[in-house]
């Protein structure tokens, strides 16, 4: 087994992609991606929305714009049971976390860093569904994986973009078409930030694979970078004054001097990466229960022994490592930091990098104590798994 990124998308090269596509213009891959079966069977979709955990909403296209109808989840059977002669949509959120071949799939897309991929969201639609002129903040590849969906590309947009009037629904009020394409099974349609586009499904069944890439805001790295400094900064140490204008009303320029001064002794390489390790790491689903029965030494020398298997890193968990500081490696998970001791180093590299390592090769990741016992951490924590191959 492997979970090894993608090398090609379609005709392309990663390397091609990223050096003239990437965060710069849309681009539709045909056959890019070689479907076996579906990722997951519609039914089990629609399961997944009954439970409170996922996120999922069901939009109901009757009538106008305006009238469109959101239901929030969890849904109910009698959600799915109504009878509808309008189109509509299922949208579930980060099913990644939860099904373990769609956990999978999404490592495909590790030519990015793995801090970037957020999460891998599923729709199924039927004919003439859609949710609407919209655009996102993040990047965005959309694959089809049953049935034919339309997809138009429109304008620029931005934070001035006028919006339609709905409760639920963030619709672009005015939408300048300038590309469409129709999407087939293993074809998809990569989307940069701010860029709007709409979706139409041309199929009675039409599933569409979404994988979205984290991009978080400038304001959103200034106050989560600051909040996370003022955490280990004790509250006795207090601004002082560093002379005095000619004028009480007047801010000194010695002032702004003192105050820029305090904050760039804050923004050193360890303390960037540090948090940023914890930020970007930060679980989707925080309230996801993922503990695993406890494993002691001997369970896993045994496990180790018999070489069956493989060890993975669980559906929905976030890991990511910086060298950052006194030399040493840092694993994040989760949110958390875990200084790794610098025997168990090799083993924390390989299980970040490659989400998946068989059993057979563990031996001479783990043959020290510390890299044995960080292993133990991390899956009893339930960060890691053992599965079958």
């Amino acid at each position: 087994m492997t979970m090894a990124p993608l090398t090609h998308l379609g005709e392309l090269t990663v390397g091609e992609f990223l050096a003239d596509y990437w965060q710069q213009k849309p681009v539709c891959i045909r056959k890019g991606i070689a479907f076996q079966e579906a990722l997951i069977a519609v039914d089990e979709l629609a399961g997944l929305a009954l439970e409170p955990e996922v996120e999922s909403r069901l939009i109901e296209n009757r009538g106008d714009l305006k009238d469109w109808q959101v239901i929030h989840g969890p849904l109910t059977e009698d959600d799915f049971n109504k009878e509808r002669d309008f189109p509509w949509t299922l949208l579930v959120q980060g099913v990644d976390c939860f099904v373990p071949e769609v956990h999978d799939f999404l490592a495909k897309f590790r030519f990015l860093p793995s801090w970037r991929v957020d999460d891998l969201m599923i729709s199924y639609a039927t004919k003439g569904a859609g949710v609407g002129a919209h655009y996102d903040r993040y990047d965005v590849f959309l694959i089809q994986g049953e049935g034919q969906r339309q997809w138009q590309i429109g304008q620029t947009c931005n934070e001035n973009s006028a919006l339609m009037a709905h409760d639920h629904l963030s619709l672009l009020a005015d939408f300048e078409l300038s590309e469409e394409f129709i999407l087939n099974p293993g074809d998809m349609l990569y989307i940069p930030p701010l860029l709007a586009h709409k979706g139409v499904a041309m199929s009675d069944v039409c599933v569409t694979y979404s994988v979205g890439f984290r991009s978080p805001s400038h304001g959103d790295v200034l106050t989560t970078f600051a909040d996370e400094r003022s955490m280990d900064i004790s509250a006795d140490l207090r601004i002082k004054d560093h002379g005095f204008a000619a004028n009480s009303g007047e801010i000194s320029a010695a002032d702004v001097e003192g105050l820029m001064q305090l904050m760039r002794d804050q923004i050193t390489p360890e303390n960037v990466a540090q948090w940023f390790g914890k930020h970007s790491t930060e679980a989707k689903h925080p309230g996801l229960d993922m503990a695993e029965e406890a494993m002691d030494l001997a369970e896993l020398d045994s496990i180790i022994n018999d070489a069956y298997g493989v060890l993975r890193v669980s559906e929905g968990v976030r890991l990511a490592y910086t060298w950052q500081g006194d030399g040493g490696l840092t694993l994040f998970v989760q949110g958390d930091a875990l200084p790794c001791p610098p025997d168990a180093t090799a083993f924390v590299e390989a299980i970040a990098n490659q989400w998946l390592i068989a059993v057979d090769e563990l031996d001479p990741l783990v043959k020290k104590d510390a890299a044995k016992a960080m292993l133990l951490i991390l899956h009893n924590q339930g960060y890691l798994y053992f599965a079958d191959e």
